[in-house]
C-alpha cells in the first residue's frame, strides 16, 4: 500500500494510477483527515502538494511526517525541508546547477538578465505575463497584478532560460523521482516558449524518437538526482529543457497528474507514453513496503492549538 497525502480537491492526480490494475494498492488521504487521524494503517506514506499548505498546516504535517517515520514508516517529501518554488530556483542557480535566476520584487536588482517574466510563487496556473524585455515593461506588470488583485508577497520574477528544439517548436521535458529512482517521462511540444499542455503530432517522428530514446536511456539521472536532492524531494516530477547546451529545470511539483497517455497519431509516440507508464508503475512498486500493525498518532493533542479546526469536514473516517 502507498499512500498519498494531498490538499483537498486534488486527489485528481492520481485516479488514473489508483485505477489501474497493474499499479500497487493507492490510497489517497488529504492533510484535513490526516490531521485529525489518531492512526493509520501501515504504508509507505508520500506527502505531496507541500507548496499548497498554510504555514500552520505545514508545520502540523511535519510533526507527522516525524510520527510516521519514527514509527518505522517508509515516508518520502519532509514538508519541513522540501524546497518549493521560490527557494528552489534560488538554490539550483547558486549551485551552479541552472544559469537562469528568479527574484521577489523587494529583490530586483540591476544584474537580472532580461527577458524576464511575471508569475506566482504559489499554485500551478500560467505565468502572469508573457516575456518582458525592459525593467519599464516589468514594472508596468508587477502593477497590473498587484492592481487586480495579487499580493507582492506572492509575485516571482523568472529570468527566461529557454531555446527552441528547431525553429517555432518548444520542447518540456520531464522526469520523476520515486524514492531513489529517476524515471523519464514523456515530453510536450508547443509552438510557444511556455510550454504547458502541448499540441497534438506537432513535433514529427524525428523528434519522436529521440523522446522514445531518452525514455529507454535515461541519460539525464544523474543530474537530475542531484537536483532532486538539493530540493530534498523523494516524490514529485521535474520539468526541464535545455538553454546553451546545459539542463535547466523549471519546477518540481510533488503532486502532478499522471496518467497512461491518450491515443496519438504517432506510433513512436504511443510507445513513448506506454514505456512512461510502465517505468513509472515499476518505480511505484519499489517504494511499496507492504502493510503491517496501524500507527498511532498524536494529533489530538496537536488539535487543540489549531484555530480553525471547527471549519474542518465533521465526518472522521479511518483510511
Amino acid at each position: 500500500m502507498i499512500r498519498f497525502f494531498q490538499t483537498r480537491g486534488h486527489s485528481y492526480t492520481l485516479k488514473k494510477v489508483r485505477r489501474s490494475r497493474k499499479a500497487p494498492a493507492v490510497s489517497l488521504m488529504n492533510y484535513d483527515a490526516l490531521l485529525r487521524a489518531r492512526w493509520l494503517r501501515r504504508a509507505t506514506c508520500v506527502f505531496t502538494d507541500v507548496d499548497r499548505l498554510s504555514f500552520w498546516d505545514l508545520e502540523l504535517a511535519s510533526q507527522a511526517y516525524l510520527q510516521l517515520k519514527n514509527a518505522g514508516v517508509t515516508v518520502l517529501n519532509n514538508p519541513a525541508t522540501v524546497k518549493t518554488r521560490y527557494p528552489l530556483l534560488r538554490a539550483l542557480h547558486a549551485a551552479g546547477l541552472n544559469d537562469f535566476n528568479a527574484y521577489r520584487v523587494p529583490e530586483l536588482a540591476g544584474a537580472m538578465r532580461f527577458p524576464v517574466f511575471l508569475r506566482k510563487i504559489h499554485g500551478h496556473r500560467e505565468p502572469l505575463s508573457d516575456l518582458l524585455q525592459t525593467r519599464g515593461q516589468l514594472d508596468q506588470s508587477i502593477a497590473a497584478a498587484v492592481n487586480t488583485g495579487t499580493p507582492v508577497e506572492n509575485l516571482l520574477i523568472v529570468e527566461f532560460a529557454a531555446e527552441p528544439v528547431r525553429e517555432g517548436l518548444y520542447r518540456k521535458l520531464a522526469a520523476f523521482r520515486i524514492g531513489d529512482a529517476i524515471v523519464p517521462h514523456s515530453s510536450v511540444h508547443d509552438t510557444h516558449w511556455l510550454v504547458k499542455y502541448g499540441k497534438l503530432g506537432i513535433a514529427g517522428e524525428e523528434l519522436y524518437r529521440e523522446e522514445l530514446e531518452f525514455l529507454q536511456t535515461n541519460p539525464f539521472a544523474d543530474h537530475l538526482k542531484k537536483v532532486f536532492d538539493l530540493a530534498n524531494i523523494e516524490y514529485g516530477r521535474a520539468d526541464f529543457g535545455f538553454y546553451q547546451d546545459r539542463i535547466q529545470v523549471y519546477e518540481i511539483n510533488t503532486n502532478p497528474h499522471v496518467a497512461p497517455g491518450e491515443p496519438h497519431p504517432s506510433p513512436v509516440r504511443e510507445q513513448s507514453m506506454r514505456v512512461s507508464w510502465e517505468k513509472y508503475l515499476s518505480a511505484l512498486h519499489a517504494i511499496d513496503s507492504g502493510g503491517g500493525w496501524p500507527v498511532l498518532l498524536a494529533n489530538g493533542k496537536l488539535q487543540r492549538h489549531r484555530p480553525w479546526k471547527n471549519l474542518l469536514t465533521r465526518t472522521r473516517k479511518v483510511p
